[in-house]
């Protein structure tokens, strides 16, 4: 049985927030995982009639791309405030 009183050493130790698997974040793994069931139904259903391979290969990078733009705008916009915010604090 693990001690639950033990102290916890190692990278992980110090920090705080969901643990990041091979480098990824939840996020990260959100999006992975949504576009490939996102391809997948596609490729099921035939979506706009489009080849097999534009469903396995190219539909799931290209919402990739579309999450991590997204990422990126969203992640800016918040620092954006949070620098004005900081800024009026003063």
């Amino acid at each position: 049985m693990i001690d639950p009183k033990a102290a916890r050493t190692g990278e992980n130790a110090t920090t705080s927030g969901p643990p990041k698997l091979g480098g990824l974040d939840q996020l990260d793994w959100l999006m992975i995982v949504a576009s490939v069931l996102l391809g997948t139904v596609a490729k099921q259903h035939h979506f706009l009639d489009l080849p097999d391979g534009f469903h396995e290969w190219v539909l799931p990078f290209l919402l990739m791309a579309a999450g991590y733009k997204a990422r990126a705008i969203v992640s800016e916009l918040i620092e954006g405030r949070r620098a004005r915010a900081k800024n009026l604090g003063d």
